[in-house]
């Protein structure tokens, strides 16, 4: 299923904070209208009780009933107060508002036994009514139970609430209408709302469609100003842009690096093979043209096989299938094999012993790793030098393996980018020893694959030392 889009999604959030906001608040507002008016029918069903309490009082008052009648709105549809007035256990009313105009609700004589009131308390429910045919009447009734003289009066005072619940019904009406308004409102301005505040990413999204290789460096530029919400993002995208600049320049000076190496020995073998077509040669000079035309392919070799390591590193970050390595039974093999080049160069090689080490990683790569770094150590270390291999087991979670020669002739500025790509300290004398500028960034690559580090240091009293740290296994 295909998701939604931010936009849309920030609309319907917006849309529904505003539905829960104008329910809660009309809920709120719906009961507070509810009860305000049911406080009012309450104080004058209170002030009716009290006014007839006090009125028991004087029973033996002459107008004692019209007093009643006058207290309970006797006469006034618009505020009667049915009443009725009774003893506990009598059978007859002491006094009752009922008249042949204005009878007494039947429901006031058919009240629920849980609304009873302790004596000296009182309780206000609600009541329907149903004698008149056709119609439903509520009340709002107040039931008083006092014992002035050991005797307990009952006072039962109604009022209707249909008037109530009309105008709350009516105000419930009034809060769907306007919520109903806001509502659609709100439907109507989130999109829009929220298509002016997603602007940055817009206007970034039309920056970034105009990003070519040739306008990266200009990516600080990307989304320009934005709010602090988006800072994270625009950091990100920035730094992600920075990383693809570098990316695509490594590539364009890899392939102008590539271009001009490849070209060099292709240019001196054609040269030397024109030089042997220009004029009739002895066997002697044709074999020494053919060798050294074998010297330039074999260059050419070597290149296109680092080329083609690299490549095969790029490709993945990880190494694919780790496994236990012995690590110093693994440089052993590796010193044997470059004693021989060792002894032909005038060069010691000293493998200094070290303890068992184990790390987890491809053990070729490995291989590849030192073989290129002791290669190094001999062709730029001085004649009759001595190189040197130490393994130790630490610091910490590290097994540290070092590459030592008595060169030390590296000059400081060029130890930082000695990992590049093509890059050679001394140019001329990399040519002449047949190095292509590819080993220590394999070696460079291999170690990151192992999430380990490489260092290099050179001192002319010290030597020249390569640090490998890798972790243990």
């Amino acid at each position: 299923m295909k998701p939604l889009s931010i936009r849309l999604q920030l609309s319907l959030m917006i849309s529904l904070l505003t539905l829960v906001i104008v329910a809660v608040l009309s809920v709120a507002a719906y009961i507070e209208f509810k009860e305000s008016l049911l406080d009012n029918v309450d104080a004058t069903l209170m002030a009716v009780g009290e006014g007839i309490r006090a009125q028991l009082d004087e029973e033996n008052h002459p107008d004692f009933q019209a007093e009643l009648l006058a207290i309970a709105g006797h006469g006034n549809p618009t505020y009667s107060s049915p009443c009725r007035v009774w003893l506990d256990g009598a059978e007859k009313d002491l006094f009752t508002s009922d008249s042949p105009q204005d009878s007494l609700p039947r429901a006031l004589y058919r009240l629920p036994a849980d609304k009873r009131p302790e004596v000296a308390d009182f309780r206000l429910f609600n009541i329907t009514d149903d004698s008149v045919a056709g119609r439903t009447r509520m009340f709002r009734t107040l039931w008083m139970r006092q014992a002035p003289d050991r005797q307990v009066v009952n006072i039962l005072v109604a009022r209707s609430s249909d008037q109530v619940y009309h105008e709350v019904g009516e105000f419930l009406q009034l809060l769907l209408i306007l919520g109903g308004i806001v509502m659609g409102t709100a439907l109507l301005l989130a999109p829009r709302i929220v298509s002016w505040g997603l602007r940055s990413i817009s206007y970034a999204g039309r920056q970034l469609d105009q990003v070519t290789h040739r306008s990266l460096r200009q990516e600080s530029q990307a989304m320009g100003d934005v709010p602090v919400e988006l800072q994270p993002f625009k950091s990100a995208l920035d730094g992600m842009l920075l990383r693809l600049n570098r990316a695509v320049q490594q590539q364009v000076q890899l392939t102008a690096d590539v271009t001009h190496e490849l070209r060099t020995p292709v240019a001196v073998i054609k040269s030397t093979l024109q030089t042997l077509r220009m004029k009739p040669r002895t066997v002697a000079e044709c074999e020494e043209g053919i060798d050294d035309a074998l010297r330039d392919v074999a260059r050419m070799e070597q290149l296109v096989t680092q080329l083609l390591i690299l490549a095969r590193l790029d490709s993945v970050d990880e190494v694919a299938n780790p496994t236990e390595v012995r690590l110093d039974l693994l440089l052993q093999s590796i010193a044997e094999i470059f004693d021989t080049l060792a002894g032909q160069l005038g060069t010691s090689m000293v493998c200094v012993d070290g303890n068992e080490a184990s790390v987890r990683g491809d053990e070729n790569e490995l291989r590849q790793l030192f073989s290129n770094l002791l290669d190094n150590a001999l062709r730029y270390g001085p004649p009759e030098g001595v190189v040197r291999i130490s393994l130790e087991d630490g610091p910490g979670p590290w097994v540290t393996a070092c590459v030592h020669d008595e060169g030390g002739t590296i000059p400081s500025e060029h130890l930082p980018r000695l990992f590049d790509r093509f890059y050679r300290a001394d140019a001329s004398r990399s040519q002449s020893c047949g190095g292509t500028g590819l080993g220590l960034a394999i070696a460079h690559q291999i170690v990151q694959r192992h999430h380990g580090e490489i260092a290099i240091a050179s001192d002319p009293h010290a030597g020249t030392l390569v640090t490998v740290r890798l972790p243990r296994q």
